[in-house]
C-alpha cells in the first residue's frame, strides 16, 4: 500500500469513527476538526496496528494478503468501541443560561442553543 492509500485510509477510518461518536452535523465538524481528538485517534489506532504486528509477524510468509486484510480489518474495528468521552464532552456540551426576559416576564431553568 503506498502511503496515500494508507493516509487515505485513515482518513476514511476517522470519518467514520467521528460519524459513529457524534449526533448531528455540527457535533460531527467540532469533534471531526478537534486536535486533541484527533492526536487521541491517531495514537489509539498506532495501538491497533502494533496488536496487528504482533499477531501477524511470524505469519508474514504464510498467510494470503487477504487474511492479513482480514486480521487488519478487525484489530482495526476496535476503534468504533472507543471514544475519548471527556474530550467529546469538552467540545460538544451545549451551553446553557439560568434565564432570560422575554418581553418582559423572566423565565428560568430553559436550555438554548447558543452555537
Amino acid at each position: 500500500m503506498s502511503t496515500q492509500d494508507y493516509e487515505n485510509m485513515l482518513l476514511g477510518s476517522y470519518v467514520r469513527w467521528c460519524e459513529s461518536v457524534t449526533v448531528d452535523a455540527r457535533e460531527y465538524q467540532k469533534v471531526f476538526a478537534n486536535a486533541k481528538i484527533n492526536k487521541w485517534y491517531i495514537a489509539e489506532y498506532a495501538k491497533c496496528e502494533t496488536e496487528f504486528n504482533l499477531l501477524t509477524q511470524r505469519y508474514e510468509k504464510s498467510i494470503t494478503t487477504e487474511d492479513f486484510k482480514r486480521c487488519y480489518n478487525n484489530c482495526t474495528y476496535k476503534m468504533f468501541n472507543q471514544k475519548p468521552s471527556i474530550l467529546i464532552q469538552e467540545i460538544t456540551i451545549t451551553p446553557t443560561i439560568d434565564s432570560f426576559k422575554f418581553y418582559g416576564t423572566k423565565n428560568s431553568s430553559l436550555t438554548f442553543n447558543l452555537n
